[in-house]
């Protein structure tokens, strides 16, 4: 166990710059995960490497940090109105966003997820600001293999540059299925899909200008859907899992970026 910390130390300071994943809602847990991804986005293609680690220091109780490195993003077009064009553009790569955070249970059913983000690295051009995330949730199991999670979020942006991004809210929803799940083992299938819906309820300003020129009509709305499909053995004692996993996000300029991701993934719990 004291190894597992030492990973989530090392993984939290040197390689916890991503952007914000979509896991289940879940019980507070102690895992590790790596995942190869290939994104397409606004017509950039992009390859990620990303890591999330979780601990749990007490059966309510964990702390967890997401993290990425882009290593490859570029957008080409062509264009054959009334003369030829091509362009191809190799993008700024690096570190993206920060997320670092606390997971805990209030209630058997009821808990509180508080999440920060830290401004990104040369990796991405969004969400250069810092953001705090508050995230109360609840979870039904509602069969030995099915559980369900619901949670309402909001989100707050501190004022950089005498930029203030606008508030956001937001609903999850999860299921995770584990058909055929040997509880002494922890081996077999897993199954999970995640939806969120999101909002910006206020124009963002620019307070460098006059009170009446400071909106900046950004209000959006957009979603996230995310499908996992995971295969767990026990290898030297651990639950180590291989699986798949697609995600679709739609939205606005301001918002979510119309894409799709395919990622491969290995987690140890």
């Amino acid at each position: 166990m004291n190894k597992f910390v030492g990973c989530l130390i090392l993984i939290s300071f040197v390689t916890c710059f991503a952007t914000e994943p979509l896991h289940p809602i879940s019980l507070p847990t102690s895992s590790l995960s790596i995942q190869g991804t290939v994104e397409l986005d606004e017509d950039v293609y992009s390859g990620d490497m990303e890591v999330s680690a979780e601990y749990a220091f007490h059966p309510r109780l964990s702390l967890y940090v997401d993290g990425a490195f882009r290593f490859l993003s570029y957008s080409y077009e062509y264009s054959t109105e009334g003369y030829i064009h091509n362009y191809c553009n190799l993008h700024v790569n690096g570190f993206n966003e920060t997320y670092v955070g606390a997971k805990g249970m209030i209630l058997p059913y009821l808990g509180l997820n508080v999440g920060w983000q830290f401004p990104p690295g040369e990796g991405s051009p969004k969400n250069r600001f810092h953001r705090l995330n508050v995230e109360p949730f609840g979870l039904l199991q509602f069969s030995r293999q099915l559980t369900l999670g619901t949670a309402i979020r909001y989100n707050t942006f501190l004022e950089d540059k005498n930029f203030k991004p606008g508030d956001e809210i937001g609903i999850k929803a999860s299921f995770v299925w584990k058909p055929g799940w040997n509880d002494s083992l922890k081996t077999g299938w897993e199954f999970s899909e995640i939806f969120l819906y999101q909002a910006r309820i206020e124009e963002s300003e620019n307070r460098n200008l006059d009170s009446r020129y400071r909106g900046m009509k950004d209000k959006y709305r957009g979603m996230k859907m995310k499908f996992d499909a995971m295969r767990y053995f026990n290898i030297a004692g651990f639950s180590t899992g291989f699986g798949l996993n697609y995600e679709i996000h739609d939205g606005t300029l301001f918002g979510f970026e119309t894409g799709h991701r395919v990622g491969i993934k290995m987690q140890v719990k």
